[in-house]
């Protein structure tokens, strides 16, 4: 056997020096394109980003037709097995290339040099069967990875979907009208109040206002915008009004984020890859000495044996499809990963720290209970309430407007004049000013409570319930008494957390005794109380400086960014 892989390793390097010499002048004309092509170990057939589609494809064609090639040879006549030589010869040609720089540019023994040799050896010995099944497995794997792939690329692009069915105001000929986000366009105008996010990249070409970009940078920064001045998606508008011509939106909007995810999670995927080269090509000359040495002292089938051992190219697609068949799951239900990273470091993790919003109850509270504090009605109460809070989209302003739909009341047109995230907002009815918003709201306003109210206020914190106080000329007229429901599947889940050994912690915006019964009836670990959105990272810090390894849960992308970036 020894004589044989000597013979064959021999002709190899002269037929690819040959070959080398031949193609000198077209390789520096193409330098750039070919230094990457040899330079990065991502070369192995399963992994070839140079390759298009149609050009794997006809890979696999060409591998099938071999290997039906030799099994009929097989089977029938052994003329046929001549026949798949060409082909498997032809497949064998980038395999000896790579094998040729790894010997003579980097000067080390890999996985493509033993495979270079294996593969002709096995030839010379007539097992075209055994190289034309494995390239066929080979190239079955790189197409799986395609169309896994392309699963995933449609599967994400549907997860971005559903946000831009969010409705906008487009200007149209001076007036403006109602889109769905996924249908605007570049160019197109939108007209912005405060307390709506932003959902496009523009620029202001009319009006002024403040925005806050803590969903943007991670960090609570407002800033002044003004005509000509670009705004981002993702910003808060806090005060003002704006129109933003549309830069990028809609579908390219999409296939930006779709592109983002699938970047982040196809670098995982390569880096998976390349520890699966880099282990390979560590065994790959004890392989070659022990299989020659096998050939030599038992039998030249016993030595192929054992050089095929470390050649499985198939494995070394199983970790990425894992990770992407796992992400197309998690897709599937509801669950977006954003960076493969945290796959890796999901099996690290130690605690599991839930945003008490929209993770753990049910996103949109129910209005209960309506009080009045003067002679208005509680449907006026409402009217006021609801007409305050148009064409925003926090789930306080989606509860009062279905509520004011569900009594079938008429909205005026507002004027909106200010909103403060969190907190409330204000706005005029012809010479009227409207005020909504929390207990903490109307203190900035300097606004005294009435006494009926400041019971009902100092009841909200043992209960569970919360007060939206409306306000018509720096009187308040009534309150919302709004009430959150814990999601159906909140308490199984976390005892199911709690049965992998899993702590469970709870942070929120909410009041402390609200907090403390909501974790004392889901049986959770720890909590944190009344912590405002900017602050959350600090919390996060603290568990992470007793060498916990924290999971945080929201109920979306927005609220975890903020939160992450300052926490990572």
């Amino acid at each position: 056997m020894l004589p044989g892989l000597i013979i064959v390793g021999v002709s190899a390097f002269i037929s690819l020096r040959a070959l080398n010499k031949k193609q000198q002048k077209r390789l520096v004309k193409r330098k750039p394109r070919v230094k990457r092509a040899l330079v990065s170990q991502q070369e192995l057939l399963i992994k070839q980003p140079e390759k298009s589609t149609s050009e794997s494809q006809r890979d696999f064609t060409i591998a099938s037709g071999s290997l039906g090639l030799a099994l009929s040879g097989y089977l029938f006549s052994p003329y046929l097995v001549v026949l798949s030589i060409g082909g498997l010869a032809y497949l064998t040609v980038p395999t000896w290339k790579r094998a040729f720089h790894d010997i003579t540019k980097r000067k080390r023994f890999t996985r493509m040099v033993l495979e270079a040799t294996v593969l002709p050896v096995n030839l010379l010995f007539g097992h075209y069967f055994a190289v034309a099944g494995a390239y066929w497995v080979l190239y079955f794997a790189v197409r799986t990875m395609e169309k896994a792939k392309n699963n995933t690329v449609q599967n994400l692009a549907d997860a971005f979907v559903e946000p831009s069915k969010q409705i906008v105001y487009v200007l149209r000929e001076g007036v403006e009208v109602e889109m769905a986000l996924g249908s605007i366009i570049k160019g197109d105008v939108l007209v912005m109040v405060p307390g709506e996010t932003i959902p496009v990249d523009g620029v202001v070409i009319s009006g002024h206002a403040t925005v806050d970009q803590l969903m943007l940078t991670g960090q609570s920064q407002s800033l002044e915008k003004q005509q000509g001045e670009e705004v981002f998606a993702k910003s808060l508008l806090l005060t003002g009004h704006i129109q933003i011509r549309v830069d990028k939106a809609g579908t390219d909007s999409i296939a930006d984020n779709t592109q983002q995810v699938l970047s982040q999670m196809t670098s995982f995927t390569d880096n998976l890859e390349l520890r699966s080269v880099d282990n390979a090509d560590r065994v790959a000359l004890p392989y070659f000495v022990g299989g020659a040495l096998t050939g030599i002292l038992k039998s030249p089938n016993a030595g192929l044996a054992l050089l095929w051992a470390p050649l499985d190219d198939a494995l070394y697609a199983a970790g990425p499809l894992s990770v992407l068949n796992y992400l197309n799951i998690a897709l599937r239900r509801g669950v977006l990963v954003r960076d493969g990273r945290a796959l890796e470091v999901l099996r690290k993790v130690t605690t599991i720290v839930f945003d008490k919003t929209g993770s753990l109850i049910n996103e949109i509270p129910n209005v209960v209970n309506i009080h009045t504090c003067t002679d208005l009605s509680e449907t006026e109460v409402l009217m006021y309430a609801a007409a305050a809070h148009q064409k925003q989209i926090d789930p306080v302003a989606l509860s009062i407007l279905a509520a004011a739909e569900q009594q079938e009341i008429d909205l005026p047109s507002m004027q909106v004049n200010a909103y403060k995230a969190g907190c409330g907002t204000s706005v005029s009815l012809n010479k009227d000013t409207i005020q909504v918003g929390n207990y903490h709201y109307i203190r900035q306003l300097s606004i005294e409570l009435p006494a009926a109210l400041q019971a009902k206020e100092a009841q909200s914190y043992e209960g569970d319930y919360s007060l939206i106080y409306v306000v018509l000329n720096n009187k308040i007229i009534g309150a919302l008494e709004l009430r959150a429901t814990i999601r159906s599947d909140a308490l199984d889940t976390i005892n199911k957390l709690h049965g992998m050994d899993y702590k469970v912690c709870i942070i929120s915006e909410g009041h402390e005794a609200p907090t403390k019964q909501l974790a004392k009836q889901l049986g959770v670990d720890r909590y944190f109380a009344e912590v405002p959105s900017e602050d959350k990272a600090e919390f996060i810090k603290v568990l992470q400086a007793s060498e916990e390894v924290i999971c945080y849960v929201a109920d979306g992308t927005k609220d975890c960014s903020g939160t992450l970036n300052l926490a990572t």
